[in-house]
């Protein structure tokens, strides 16, 4: 069963302005140290960042919480399976979440074409 759902578009560029504004201190703020070292490794950065953020948003909506209720940005981390899927993983309070409300599977599409960056979240578990 479907218990939330949740998309997210940001500007490529908005981050770029984030990032040249703030350096590390925004980048520290919102992603893990695995994004940070992933996402550095690629050839376009700023992508990689925008549609991490842009997932984060994403998971965010679908819970219906935003950064209420002690999530932080860093409790949600996406990466990628062996063959490139992007996936989840969640830590502190995020984790806790989808616990309490037996969300059993997570999924998450992203896709970018600058400007932007778009990321779809389903959330699926137990009837309530």
């Amino acid at each position: 069963m479907i218990i939330g759902m949740g998309i997210d578009i940001v500007n490529i560029e908005r981050i770029e302005r984030m990032m040249d504004r703030w350096g590390d201190i925004f980048l520290n703020r919102v992603f893990t140290e695995n994004e940070i070292e992933g996402c550095r490794q690629r050839a376009r950065p700023s992508e990689c960042f925008a549609i991490r953020f842009a997932a984060k948003e994403a998971f965010l909506k679908a819970i219906g919480w935003g950064l209420r209720n002690g999530i932080q940005w860093k409790d949600i981390e996406i990466g990628s399976d062996s063959m490139g899927k992007p996936i989840f993983s969640f830590y502190r309070k995020a984790k806790e979440f989808l616990e309490t409300h037996q969300i059993l599977r997570t999924f998450l599409t992203l896709s970018h074409d600058r400007p932007y960056a778009v990321a779809h979240v389903i959330l699926e578990g137990e009837k309530r």
